[in-house]
């Protein structure tokens, strides 16, 4: 995406700033001051999928959102192929550069994995994690096959990611894929999920994540997480089971599980208020500590 052209109307604008490192081209927002609380988009998403609530919690806390490789206004990871390891290690890195290592971490879909990822191999210590309709794992059957496939297939097509991003133009069909997720978005989300893929850029990271995802390694990931997690679930997500949260439950030492009835599989897009309560509470009651020193002097940026 480019910032010069789709960033002068980006939620949170005044929020961002570019990090360069290593190779590549980091899009961050950054608000409030406490603990550090990181923010991970699912795939095809970006930093607006926390818009709401960055706001909202950053009363109580330094939140800090990015934009995946490849996604948004992200580059794609510089020589490295984005599977989840070197993603993990690459936003760990840019922490670290940044002074920015989380307290907590929440995560949506396959945000949660890279939140999993990165704390089993200890490169963030995070006092907990919360998992938004968490992707743990492959998708069942033939659609586990055939997703990254398909998803290899149109990256080697030069032509695919810019046909894709051509009909996305059609506004109708934006809607239909966000409808898909049994979810139902309000305008600003919408046109933000218009604008990203009609972008060839965010188009191509999208595809090129999918092609390289492999989450045949996060049970045992799982069962590494020491620390309390809260997985919440949009009963109604038409993207990522709710029942698989059960199996990804029986894996963690210190899991909590709550259910949304009315939600999708972009819950916290639907009801940021009620998420960042939920995150809030969990926080407090299941996980609070006091912040380190370290912690607090890492917002001041």
């Amino acid at each position: 995406m480019d910032w010069q052209k789709e960033g002068h109307s980006w939620p949170n604008r005044h929020l961002s700033r570019f990090v360069r490192l290593s190779g590549n081209s980091w899009h961050i927002q950054q608000m409030g001051s406490g603990p550090v609380l990181l923010l991970l988009h699912g795939t095809g998403a970006t930093t607006h999928s926390y818009a709401e609530m960055i706001p909202t919690l950053a009363r109580r806390f330094c939140v800090v959102a990015l934009d995946l490789p490849g996604h948004g206004f992200s580059s794609k990871l510089y020589q490295q192929r984005p599977n989840l390891p070197n993603i993990a290690i690459a936003i760990a890195s840019l922490l670290h550069n940044e002074e920015l290592m989380p307290d907590y971490v929440v995560g949506h879909s396959a945000g949660a994995a890279i939140a999993v990822q990165m704390t089993a191999t200890r490169a963030i210590q995070p006092r907990a994690l919360v998992a938004i309709n968490a992707a743990f794992f492959p998708f069942d059957g033939f659609s586990g096959q055939i997703f990254p496939a398909a998803a290899k297939l149109l990256l080697v097509n030069p032509f695919a990611s810019h046909l894709f991003a051509l009909s996305a133009a059609n506004r109708s069909r934006v809607e239909a894929l966000m409808a898909s997720t049994g979810s139902q978005l309000g305008h600003q989300g919408l046109d933000c999920y218009h604008q990203a893929l009609q972008s060839t850029h965010h188009v191509e990271g999208t595809l090129a994540m999918m092609a390289n995802w492999d989450l045949n390694h996060m049970a045992k990931m799982l069962q590494r997480i020491d620390i309390p997690v809260l997985q919440t679930i949009g009963a109604k997500d038409g993207t990522v089971a709710p029942a698989l949260a059960d199996r990804s439950h029986q894996l963690l030492q210190q899991g909590t599980m709550r259910i949304f009835e009315d939600c999708g599989h972009l819950a916290h897009e639907e009801e940021p208020e009620l998420f960042c309560s939920a995150i809030e509470e969990f926080i407090t009651t299941t996980a609070n500590q006091p912040a380190s020193p370290e912690s607090l002097s890492q917002c001041q940026h």
